[in-house]
């Protein structure tokens, strides 16, 4: 079963609404909103002349099982939870088959509205939201939980004002008097609508089943998104109360998309976008705060909504809060299990990524997974560059097992290469001239492979060259998933490392289109390295790398190393012209050419020191 329900969201009353009932000891006013299941008028009790409002089933004749049930667990649960955050209940009753709840009234609106897609100041949205966690916890003291908490069923009552924070010394002061505390002009908050609520030690609540996914997407825990309803406790209002302080502190919620679906499938598998980053200015020790509510795992989260109330009031006082945040590979690696996969350590890092070893969870795989830092670019930024990522299958290619987006940054999963790359190998020595070439012309043949099938590799590089079982080279990290991901060389600008491997076009157009002569310049930055045992331009710095690959020629291979020939650095340095249209037309061309040079059989096999053939 697979049953959906968002309360609280009350319309205006239609124009010429004349299905008012009569309920005897209430004058009713004025219509005040209606949802799917009830009204609400702004009644006056007669007897005590005192306004309420009154809440109806909004057909007695058409109210089938679920929505009398539900009114039901509202009202039982409402009435069980006395506390100056939870809208009082002040009878319950039924009339001409017409269950009615008589409640306070409060003037001041719904959290939502006064909101309207504004931040709080966060001393005033950390107070909101303490207040409301006493409230909850009041619940969870009776055995119920809410579960359908969110600005909408959060009303205000008028301002109250108090003495200032400023007035109290010491911090331990500031703790014990924190409940006497109001800020400014924040009206006190009301927890309303319990027509979702669970109660803990009955089976009374109107929906139970496994399945049945109840309550308002965006403020849904992950265990209740999923419909795990038995699993559903306290600390589902937890999650919701950090999302309400999520959304106080950046006018938004923490998870927001098109559709109902979608919403669902971030609760479920993405992190919230830290608030710090939606509102700059944000306070650190709050943002720990928030996130700690909306932890994936209901352990990770804070043990009551007494403990969040008191963290909150560490705030509020200056006092360190007793959240810490999870480090930023404690929240990668909790990405990564939650796509199925472990990291098991880090492999090396560059200037536009790190890469870690990992391995699937189901079946002990090993993977290597590229982690991109955030900001590098948007999310659908990335997404439109995976649509772009060829489908190549060749067993000296390096296949990608997926892509994703894991904690605001983007990932490639692909498979794990246990011997290393090309540019650990290297180790800053040159290789003997001819299995130099030998590799080359191997890698060559298999870029002329890709060219033949419409897709240009344009990120050859030594650390993009690996080995696996048999010392086989094989290429990895095409373009689109490589460091020129845009937003990538902007970042690197500050670092020489890595600029030297860009091909001239790249740094005068981030953008420019990867052509075939992009794979020549690559496989001569290639030939160069394992000829000289250095980079073909270096530098201090990056202006001085930059500088060069736009415009300085490398040095010629031969004075570096004696034993190239004149004929081999006239190809390494074609392949290295700054007008890619002087360059080899093919790799082709390429790989003929450097046969020509040392002979028909380039030496192969110098990588596993095994001698050439």
């Amino acid at each position: 079963m697979n049953t959906s329900s968002a309360t609280g969201d009350w319309t205006p009353a239609p124009d010429g609404a004349t299905d008012r009932p009569t309920i005897p000891g209430y004058d009713l006013l004025d219509e005040l909103g209606r949802g799917g299941m009830g009204v609400v008028y702004r009644a006056r009790h007669v007897p005590t002349g005192r306004l309420v409002a009154l809440k109806v089933i909004r057909d007695a004749a058409l109210a089938g099982p679920t929505a009398r049930a539900r009114f039901r667990v509202e009202a039982e649960a409402a009435a069980r939870v006395r506390h100056p955050n939870v809208v009082e209940v002040y009878e319950v009753g039924e009339h001409a088959g017409r269950p009615f709840l008589a409640m306070e009234l409060v003037a001041g609106g719904g959290l939502d509205r006064h909101l309207g897609g504004t931040p709080l100041p966060a001393r005033e949205a950390a107070e909101l939201v303490r207040l409301v966690a006493l409230a909850v916890q009041a619940a969870h003291d009776r055995n119920i939980v809410h579960r359908d908490l969110k600005p909408a069923n959060i009303l205000l009552s008028p301002v109250i004002k108090s003495s200032s924070l400023q007035v109290i010394k010491s911090a331990e002061e500031k703790l014990a008097r924190l409940d006497d505390l109001r800020l400014g002009d924040l009206m006190t908050p009301k927890v309303s609508d319990f027509g979702l609520a669970k109660r803990l030690d009955a089976d009374t609540t109107a929906w139970t089943q496994d399945g049945a996914v109840l309550g308002t997407p965006g403020y849904m825990a992950p265990e209740q998104a999923a419909g795990r309803v038995h699993e559903v406790g306290p600390g589902a209002d937890v999650w919701a109360l950090g999302a309400v302080l999520y959304e106080c502190l950046t006018g938004r919620p923490p998870f927001r998309a098109d559709t109902r679906d979608e919403t669902v499938r971030q609760v479920l598998h993405d992190d919230p976008e830290p608030p710090g980053r939606v509102e700059p200015g944000a306070p650190a020790d709050l943002e720990t705060v928030c996130l700690k509510c909306l932890e994936k795992e209901p352990a990770r989260r804070y043990g009551s909504a007494q403990a969040l109330a008191d963290d909150l009031g560490r705030f509020l006082a200056g006092v360190p809060v007793i959240a810490v945040p999870p480090t930023p590979v404690e929240r990668l690696g909790r990405s990564a299990i939650r796509d199925g996969y472990r990291l098991v350590g880090e492999v090396g890092r560059g200037p536009g990524a790190a890469v870690y070893r990992a391995e699937s969870v189901s079946t002990r795989q090993p993977v290597a997974v590229k982690v991109f830092p955030p900001g590098t670019g948007t999310r659908e930024e990335w997404e439109a560059r995976l649509r772009r990522l060829p489908a190549v299958a060749h067993p000296q290619v390096v296949p990608v097992v997926r892509a994703g987006w894991w904690d605001g940054s983007p990932v490639v999963v692909s498979e794990f290469a246990p011997l290393g790359s090309l540019a650990a190998r290297l180790g800053g020595r040159p290789r003997p001239v001819r299995e130099a070439v030998g590799l080359v012309v191997q890698l060559a043949e298999v870029v002329g492979y890709l060219h033949r099938q419409g897709v240009v590799h344009a990120n050859l590089k030594p650390a993009n060259v690996l080995f696996a079982a048999g010392d086989t080279p094989r290429l990895a990290d095409f373009r689109p998933t490589g460091g020129l991901f845009q937003g990538a060389l902007p970042a690197a600008e500050g670092d020489p490392a890595g600029l030297g491997d860009l091909p001239p076009e790249y740094l005068r157009d981030p953008a420019a289109e990867a052509r075939p002569h992009t794979d020549v310049y690559g496989l001569g930055l290639i030939l160069y390295e394992l000829l000289t045992g250095r980079p073909a331009f270096a530098g201090a710095t990056a202006g001085e790398v930059s500088g060069r690959v736009r415009a300085a020629e490398p040095v010629p291979p031969s004075r570096l190393n004696p034993e190239v020939p004149p004929g081999l650095d006239a190809v390494c340095l074609k392949c290295l012209r700054k007008d890619p249209w002087r360059r080899y037309t093919r790799v082709y061309d390429l790989a003929a050419r450097l046969r020509e040079v040392v002979g028909d059989r380039p030496a192969r096999g110098w990588w596993t020191g095994r001698p050439g053939g």
